[in-house]
Parts: structure tokens; C-alpha cells; sequence
């Protein structure tokens, strides 16, 4: 089944499980204000839980990317259904309360109703509470938070989510006396095993181990860590990424793979010093074991199967995913493959030789901060590119991989040139 197909069937299935258990709510209530707020509450409570679970699931790359190796694509739709996690669960504390007090004449808000309805009711709270952290630390504040800090509130969602059953079997009407409650208990199940699976995923199950073979300098901050497999060996394909850890407990932070050497499974990564984890990891030693799981992505896969030629936009160390796509393209008959290369200046061009051994690549280097270069001087632009291009721009596919600003800019100036949204391609990973 095709990605695309695969994505249309996930959200179906994540749209019609979450409605599924409002069939088993009871239209019984005396009034039709009652009903609905009923109905709200509800909706808020067993919607919510049900999406919850998905984004257990979604969050899960080794669960996620089994499915769908277009991992970017999963967790921009873990973060979306997390916004709606939120919206949701925050509709059951407010309408249950109008619920209770016109029909009971209590607030369950205050722990109102006697031990132990009011000790599920705080753990209810304190699963919205948890929920709250989560989403608004990773809405807005992760680019401010470090890695391990966001990392560590996020992962609470796995509490959140066991309090909402905790809360929900004893006390909830609709779980405790329909044929919804053994649909509940396994969805707990469900919750227990991605746990189990996720504490084991942190041992190293389920992951490839490697081994650091050579960690050479082919850069200014620039290195690349090239690893052979110590056990199941991985085929990645050009374009896309693994997750690397070092140690069992490291961090584990995506690489795109810039070279692979199919008869022995070694795989290299090239890393740049953006910062103190990127500068850990390319302190990588020969002989040192890392743990690695993937690959993941997409990029350049659509492209390749495209018979358009086509335009790769690289931006500094956004070269890696082209060093590997750049020698796929050339091997097919394409009337035009071009790669354009941005960088400060002609000492950081990553891999010139390398690149410029490749068949059939036209390169042209673009340097910003160089007032002497020979060459082309400032950014990369639609007009720098039609200068060097043989037709108009909608006759290529465009990949793009660099920094997010120039990334986006040139996304939106393609489109505003007629370039069908569907071939242009972007790669922007994150963890």
C-alpha cells in the first residue's frame, strides 16, 4: 500500500475510533439541557482518552515508523491531535460539573461526594493537570526548553494517560455500565504494552547496534562518524535518517545517513557542531557501540520516481541527504540534474570533491559572505536559479534541505513562480 493510502486509512481510523464510544453513551436523561451537557462531557472524556491513546501510539517511533517510514508526517499529526487531546479533555471537568450539580446537587471540582468518588475525581485533575504541562511545554516553549527538560515533561503523558483509566473505570457511567467497560480494559492493555515496549526500546530492543569504525574531519564543526553493524544490519535508502544513541541511557537525536556502502552495511553520518549535543555526538570514538533505529523518511523518494529533472537546494550542512540522492539521480537518465550549494564561504563546502566526482551533477556554488568569490555571491533565489536552469522552473522537482528560513522562503517563492506544491520537497527533521 502506498504512503499516501497508508496516511488517508490512519486518519480515518483515528477520526472513527475516537467517535466510536459516544454510541454507547444513554440518551436517558430527563432533560435535553442535561443531555447535552451529558453529551459534552462525555465527548470530552471518551473522545479525548481514545486520542490520547493514538498519541501514545504516534509518539512511539518504533511503533509509528513500522507503518509509516515517513516519520516527519507522523509527528506533525502527534502534535495536531495533542492540541485536540487538550480541547477535549478540557470539556469533561467543566460540563460533568454543570452535570452533577443540576442533577446531584454537588461539585465533584471541589472533591465533593464522599470517599472514594472524590479520590478518583483528583486523579482525573491531576491526569488534566499533566496533560496541560505537555501540551502547552511543547506548543509553546519547546525551542526554549533543552532536549532532556521537554523530553521529561512530555514522557508524563504515559501517567496522564494510566490516571484517566484509573479515574474513569471505577467512576465513569458510561464505561461502568455499558458494554463499553471490556473496550476499556483493553484499551488499558494497550497502554500497559506500549509502555512495556517502550522501556524495552530504551534497553536496546528492537534497535541495530553499530559499531564507530572511523570518525574523520571533512569540514569546518564538520564531521563525519561512519559505523558498521555489529548485529542486524539496516538498508536505508537515499535521503533519509536514523536515530543514534550513544550508550543505552544517551540521548538519541536523528542523523540523516550521507553514505552507505551496500556489500558491508557501514553506514555514515556527517555532523555538525551546532551546539553541546551535536558536538557530544562527534566525539564518537572508533570501536565505541552506538544503538541505532530507523531508517525513517521520505525525502527524495517521490523524486526519484518523478521523470522531471531535477533541482536539489542545499543549504550548509544540508548537504547530507543530497550525497547519497545526487549519485541516485545521476545513475538515471534525467535531461538536467542541478545542486544548488549555499555557504558562507568556500572553506565550509562539505564534501566538494566528493560532489564534484559525481556523473552527470551540475553544481553551482553560492557564497554569502565572500565579497571576492568568482562565482555566484548572496542567496539562493528563484532568479539565481533560472539563470543556470535550462527550462522554466515548473518543469523541475525541487528537493530543498538547509536552515528552516531559507527552506521556507524558497518554498514560498516557487509557488508564487507557478511550481506545483507537489514537487517541491523539503526535509526539516526533528526529534
Amino acid at each position: 500500500m502506498r504512503v499516501a493510502a497508508r496516511k488517508r486509512l490512519l486518519i480515518a481510523a483515528i477520526i472513527l475510533t475516537a467517535a466510536a464510544p459516544l454510541l454507547f453513551v444513554r440518551w436517558n436523561e430527563p432533560t435535553a439541557a442535561l443531555q447535552t451537557f451529558k453529551m459534552l462531557a462525555k465527548t470530552g472524556a471518551l473522545c479525548g482518552t481514545l486520542l490520547a491513546v493514538w498519541q501514545l501510539l504516534l509518539g512511539f517511533r518504533l511503533l509509528a515508523g513500522r507503518t509509516l517510514t515517513d516519520l516527519i508526517w507522523v509527528l506533525n499529526s502527534h502534535k495536531t491531535i495533542g492540541r485536540w487531546v487538550l480541547f477535549l479533555v478540557a470539556l469533561h471537568p467543566i460540563f460533568i460539573t454543570i452535570y452533577y450539580m443540576i442533577k446531584k446537587g454537588f461539585n465533584p471540582l471541589f472533591l465533593e461526594g464522599g470517599f472514594p468518588f472524590a479520590g478518583y475525581v483528583a486523579l482525573g485533575m491531576t491526569a488534566l493537570l499533566i496533560f496541560l504541562a505537555v501540551v502547552i511545554t511543547s506548543v509553546f516553549f519547546r525551542a526554549r526548553l533543552a532536549a532532556h527538560t521537554w523530553f521529561g515533561i512530555h514522557i508524563t503523558s504515559y501517567l496522564a494517560v494510566s490516571l484517566v483509566f484509573v479515574h474513569s473505570l471505577p467512576i465513569g457511567m458510561t464505561v461502568g455500565e455499558t458494554s463499553l467497560r471490556p473496550i476499556w480494559w483493553a484499551l488499558a492493555g494497550v497502554v500497559i504494552v506500549i509502555l512495556v515496549l517502550r522501556v524495552s526500546f530504551r534497553l536496546g530492543a528492537f534497535t541495530s547496534r553499530h559499531e564507530v569504525s572511523e570518525a574523520i574531519k571533512v569540514g569546518p564543526d564538520v564531521m563525519k562518524i561512519s559505523m558498521k553493524p555489529a548485529r542486524r544490519r539496516m538498508n536505508p535508502k537515499g535521503g533519509q535518517f536514523v536515530y543514534i544513541r550513544r550508550g543505552l541511557w544517551g540521548p538519541s537525536r536523528p542523523f540523516t545517513v550521507s553514505h552507505y556502502n551496500d556489500d558491508t552495511g557501514e553506514l555514515a553520518v556527517s555532523i555538525k557542531a551546532l551546539g553541546p549535543t551535536t558536538t557530544w555526538f562527534q566525539s564518537m570514538k572508533p570501536g565505541e557501540s552506538v544503538y541505532i533505529d530507523g531508517p525513517y523518511g521520505v525525502f527524495g523518494q517521490e523524486a526519484l520516481q518523478s521523470k522531471k529533472p531535477v533541482v536539489m537546494i542545499a543549504g550548509g550542512i544540508g548537504i547530507t541527504p543530497f550525497m547519497r540522492l545526487s549519485r541516485a539521480f545521476g545513475s538515471q537518465s534525467r535531461d538536467e540534474i542541478a545542486l544548488f550549494f549555499g555557504n558562507k564561504n568556500t572553506e565550509e563546502i562539505t564534501y566538494k570533491k566528493e560532489l564534484e566526482q559525481i556523473p552527470n551533477l551540475h553544481i553551482i556554488h553560492v557564497i554569502s559572505q565572500d565579497p571576492d568569490y568568482p562565482g555566484e555571491k548572496g542567496f539562493i533565489t528563484t532568479d539565481l536559479m533560472k539563470r543556470h536552469l535550462d527550462k522554466a522552473l515548473t518543469a523541475y522537482e525541487f528537493l530543498l534541505c538547509g536552515p528552516p528560513v531559507m527552506t521556507q522562503k524558497l518554498e514560498a517563492d516557487l509557488l508564487k513562480n507557478g511550481v506545483p506544491d507537489a514537487q517541491i520537497h523539503h526535509e526539516m527533521f526533528s526529534y
